[in-house]
Parts: C-alpha cells; structure tokens; sequence
C-alpha cells in the first residue's frame, strides 16, 4: 500500500494503517495518521487532507513551535488540539549537558536518554490522544516537526496496543529515515527543525557526521522507551493502564474501531 502521502508542503505524513497485528487481523486504513509539521500545505495539499475527512489534529509541540510555525490548516468540523509543557523538557542541550563538547556518541546517548524518558514526559498527551481514539474521534491525525520523536514513539504505543508484531513497529518507525531526508530539512528551512534558536545553530553547525544520530530514527531509540516502560511499570500493559489510563474497556473499543 502507499503510505506517505505526497503533500507538496507535508512532511513525514503518512496512514498507520495496513499493519498486520498477531492475531491474524489488520489495521484499518484512512482512520490514523501520522506527520510532521502542517505549516507549509498548499492549497492542493489542504484540499487532499480534506477529502480524507479528518476531524482531529493532535499536535504534541510545545508553545514556541507552534507560534514558530502556524498549521494554517482549518475547517469548521476540525479540531486542533495542543497540550502545554516545558520546552526544556525535550531540550537536547538539557540532555547532552549545556555547553559540553559534542561528539556523535554524545549526540547518540543524548537521543537514547530523550527517549527514556518521553514515556513519562508525554504521558498527558498520549493519554488524550489514546482518550479520543476510545471515544470515536477518528479519522485522526497527531503530530510534531520532523514526525519522528514524539510522533514517532505515539505511534509505535498504538501500534503495540494493537497488538501489531514488534517488528513491523520498528519498521514504521525507521520509515521516517527513509521518506524524510532530515537533514535537508535541516539546512534548507533553518526554523524547521522545532529547535530553540540557539540548539538549531548549534546543530547546524555542526559536522555531518555528528548530527547524523540527531536526525535518525534508530530502533535502539525505540527500545530504549519501551524498556523504561517495562522498567518503571512492570510491562508495556501496565503503562497503559496506569500512565495513560486506558481500561481494558477502553482497549476493546479502540481495537473494534481501528482493527479488522
């Protein structure tokens, strides 16, 4: 199946669905998706996005992003929703430890660390976001700058959720490596990253090699949120339950609406 969608102005935007899970069913197409920013649709593309009847935009970045880089996009039956938090919190300067020396196995412990961590950082958007899907809110859209951190982990907890193999998570994970060429991203459109100034000169600056672990979509980044999950509440079933409050009623619903 074709799972980007070619949007002129999009990034990383593609359908979750089509996924095999284990107990021999599928994910239904047209009913998730996830993306990068919206802030430079055309016409053509809002007009695509609007055939698909999307009814939610759930966007996980912070305040300073979003006033960085205004989604445009808007009809009267969408919903934008945003939800508030510290910026410094998925500050990489906060992870790599101010204005210490930056190296590619600095940078790379750094990504290991952010995503330790993002389990419990985004704990109230992805419990919303899991929320509307329980209650119907579909076709739905979440997303952040590139796609790939904080969408990309929501993705890979809804997916497990659905009992999609872990193999065919990791893949929709790395796609991003593959669909979005970062780091042209990067030095083509400087405020597009969702960095704050002086990390985004920082960064660009930097050698190639070096950012390189920055802007990947490594599976070992993955697994290190999935262990921090297992670390801090026993099981991937638990951090649904008791980080995200999804019930196992809740759980039925999102697997009737989102499986067949």
């Amino acid at each position: 199946m074709q799972r980007l969608l070619p949007l002129q102005g999009g990034r990383n935007f593609r359908d979750l669905g089509g996924y095999p899970t284990e107990d021999g069913r599928h994910v239904r197409q047209r009913l998730i998706y996830r993306t990068g920013v919206l802030a430079y649709l055309t016409e053509d593309d809002q007009r695509q996005l609007n055939s698909l009847g999307i009814r939610l935009l759930c966007d996980f970045r912070h305040a300073r992003e979003r006033r960085r880089e205004v989604i445009g996009w808007a009809r009267r039956d969408l919903r934008h929703v945003h939800w508030d938090y510290d910026a410094e919190a998925v500050s990489l300067r906060r992870l790599i430890g101010g204005d210490s020396p930056l190296s590619a196995e600095v940078a790379y412990g750094a990504m290991i660390r952010l995503y330790g961590e993002l389990p419990e950082l985004f704990r109230e958007p992805y419990a919303d976001l899991f929320a509307r899907i329980a209650a119907g809110e579909v076709p739905l859209v979440f997303g952040c700058t590139a796609g790939k951190d904080r969408t990309g982990l929501a993705a890979a907890l809804l997916l497990t959720s659905l009992q999609v193999p872990w193999s065919h998570v990791v893949a929709d994970f790395e796609l991003t490596d593959t669909l979005v060429d970062l780091e042209r991203v990067l030095t083509e459109r400087r405020q597009g990253m969702g960095l704050e100034e002086h990390e985004h000169l920082r960064i660009v600056n930097l050698p190639k090699e070096v950012r390189a672990p920055l802007l990947a979509a490594k599976p070992a980044y993955l697994e290190a949120a999935f262990d921090s999950i297992r670390a801090r509440y026993g099981s991937f079933g638990g951090y649904l339950s008791s980080a995200l409050h999804v019930s196992a009623e809740d759980l039925q619903k999102i697997r009737r609406l989102l499986l067949e």
